[in-house]
């Protein structure tokens, strides 16, 4: 076999399972970037992010840049270049060393096009801008607004995009959307939040799982700033099949076509600028230390770690998932406000998601874990915006603690709801025995 089959077919083998009945045939993709766009932050924020998700899909993209010379504004994981053009090319071949990615001033025959930004070539199906945190997908040019807190929708944005560009070559149609990555709301309903753009400071955060949302995570927190000590606990390697829904894991790393696959911890403790890797499964990890953790990012689901988790009733818990629905969910536990990660995972089992994947059946009757790279994506955002607003102070008091956007859905994307714990579940201990379990917490002041 061909060693670029071989790798597609081990790379797209979870998209095709996660498609099922309708397996995925690749569509060139032309992209247009504005000269508004290329100039500012949020533009490149947008672009890069873009390539990087349509890069994990589809084999052949043509890019149209206003200029080859556009200093790069934004900071990202991969290579180390200095101009935009050199750096969106240099990430997509590291996504994708087989790939046919190159420059194009017009969009080539039978190609799929997307336009970022209001000087994007007029003549593509869709488009992409973003104000603040609000992303936004039309037929028409979109502009993207000059605030740093438009990092936050211009990355939205590219999710949007993707996934239009994705149900495009399935022969799909999609909706066009107004949507924000502050309140999960859409529409009218959609907050811009703020302007600001802070470097994230949660405290003493442990990341449990660094699979395809932890990985988008990483992603975004490097483009928007973090601080704060982290630890990132997994014991997985990365794989070639992983690459199709990962934000931040390239070939190399995924030991393609020659060399040793790294930590998946490694790579997104890399990611960020006050983390340490523990190559350890959660409970080999807790085992061992003594750590105290103001946040806990509960992003895998096997060796009973819901359960574990829930039971040690840790200040705050946060999860965010993919469903086999092509869904993107955020979820909250706050003792006494929320119900237990345990009680939500059995709540939701039905749609059978996993830690940053949905479990699917093949027809030889193997389990995998399937998802797509835009609902990973847009998971890891939901949560990376979910942990700014807890540094700002107004989480406790959102009014439900599950939110979800629906990439399939051609009316109503987003919905939320307000869950409890199970009338027999004993995992949320009393405020007075929790006060003992965890001595000390920078967020202990928002539990009841």
């Amino acid at each position: 076999m061909n060693p670029c089959d071989e790798f597609y077919r081990q790379r797209d083998r979870r998209t095709n399972e996660y498609l099922g009945a309708t397996p995925l045939h690749t569509a060139p993709v032309h992209v247009s970037v504005g000269r508004d766009a290329a100039k500012s932050p949020a533009g490149q924020t947008a672009a890069a992010a873009l390539l990087n998700l349509l890069a994990r899909s589809h084999r052949v993209i043509t890019v149209d840049i206003p200029s080859t010379e556009v200093p790069l504004l934004i900071d990202l994981p991969h290579g180390r270049a200095s101009t935009l053009s050199e750096c969106l090319f240099d990430q997509m071949r590291a996504i994708d060393p087989c790939g046919d990615f190159r420059s194009s001033q017009s969009i080539p025959h039978g190609s799929l096009s997307i336009g970022v930004g209001r000087e994007a070539a007029v003549d593509c199906m869709w488009f992409i801008g973003a104000h603040n945190s609000i992303g936004l997908l039309d037929r028409s040019r979109q502009h993207f607004g000059d605030s740093q807190g438009t990092l936050r929708g211009a990355a939205l944005a590219a999710c949007l995009g993707a996934a239009a560009m994705f149900r495009a070559q399935l022969h799909m149609e999609t909706a066009p959307r107004v949507l924000s990555c502050w309140n999960y709301e859409e529409g009218e309903r959609a907050q811009e939040g703020p302007s600001s753009l802070e470097a994230l400071d949660a405290g003493r955060v442990f990341m449990v799982g660094a699979g395809a949302v932890g990985s988008a995570l990483g992603f975004w927190l490097r483009l928007f700033g973090q601080a704060g000590n982290w630890v990132i606990a997994d014991k997985d390697h990365i794989a070639v099949h992983n690459l199709n829904r990962s934000l931040l894991f390239t070939a190399a790393e995924a030991g393609w076509p020659t060399g040793a696959p790294k930590y998946k911890c490694d790579v997104v403790a890399g990611a960020l600028r006050s983390a340490v890797p523990a190559r350890a499964w959660y409970d080999e990890y807790v085992a061992n230390s003594a750590s105290e953790f103001d946040v806990v990012l509960c992003l895998a689901n096997e060796r009973g770690i819901r359960h574990e988790i829930s039971c040690r009733n840790f200040s705050v818990v946060l999860h965010a998932t993919t469903g086999t629905n092509w869904t993107s969910q955020l979820h909250r536990h706050i003792p006494g406000v929320d119900d237990c990660a345990f009680c939500r995972a059995g709540e939701i089992t039905p749609v059978r998601f996993g830690c940053s994947a949905a479990e699917v059946v093949t027809p030889e009757g193997e389990k995998s874990d399937a998802a797509l790279p835009f609902l990973s994506a847009a998971g890891g955002l939901m949560l990376a915006t979910l942990l700014q607003r807890l540094q700002a102070g107004s989480i406790a008091g959102l009014d439900c603690n599950d939110w979800r956007w629906d990439f399939n859905s051609l009316y109503r994307m987003a919905s939320r709801a307000k869950r409890s714990c199970s009338e027999t579940c004993s995992r949320v201990s009393s405020k007075s025995i929790r006060d003992r379990l965890h001595l000390t917490g920078r967020w202990k002041h928002i539990e009841q």
